[in-house]
């Protein structure tokens, strides 16, 4: 065994430069592909206070910077079609004892790294919506249980990444008035595709 040491030293000192430099590669991946999900924007839209429409959505920035917050809508899905309404400005319920935002006014403006934001009761979003007129027939309330589909959409900008990116989550609401999240997680719209449907998603609503 030593003698074949010997002989293919040259050999095995090769081999194990290249299983050295592999280990490095994947081991400089990994780090990498940490770092690129730590500094990757993440906005979580959460239902909290139960599973109805007394419930509260709240706007949480799960990123390692901050965001700062452009603009708010809701889009209110039911059998005769969709209506759309922004919800950045505040309105305060009949029956608020508190802020509904730290703003207290609005959901537009900065939000630390960890920070969430109130936005407000699902039954007033819903009837904030509900005041809006039917602007499209495409509706996600296909099902017949499904007496409503509530889908907020959030439109932010992260620190110096280009283009506006957005995160969004939909509510399903059946014949009790229970909701249940139509998805476990808050979808999130930040590759380059999805920053562009964003930015004609804003320009469409600040000309609306």
């Amino acid at each position: 065994m030593i003698d074949w040491i010997s002989q293919h030293s040259s050999f095995l000192q090769v081999l194990t430069s290249v299983a050295t430099l592999v280990i490095w590669i994947v081991y400089a991946q990994m780090l990498l592909a940490g770092f690129i999900r730590q500094r990757r924007p993440k906005v979580v839209i959460n239902q909290v206070m139960g599973l109805s429409t007394r419930g509260r959505c709240l706007i949480s920035n799960m990123s390692a910077e901050h965001i700062h917050i452009e603009s708010a809508h809701v889009r209110l899905h039911s059998h005769e079609g969709v209506r759309r309404c922004t919800v950045s400005e505040i309105q305060r319920e009949e029956d608020a004892t508190t802020p509904t935002s730290i703003q207290g006014g609005t959901l537009q403006g900065p939000l630390s790294s960890g920070s969430y934001i109130d936005a407000g009761e699902i039954q007033h979003l819903v009837s904030r919506a509900r005041q809006a007129p039917i602007e499209d027939k495409s509706t996600l309330c296909r099902d017949e249980n499904a007496q409503y589909v509530l889908e907020l959409l959030v439109l932010y900008i992260y620190s110096s990444a280009p283009g506006i990116m957005g995160a969004s989550r939909q509510f399903v609401f059946d014949d009790d008035g229970q909701a249940t999240p139509a998805h476990l997680e808050t979808r999130q719209h930040r590759n380059r595709r999805e920053r562009k449907r964003m930015s004609r998603l804003y320009r469409t609503y600040l000309d609306s």
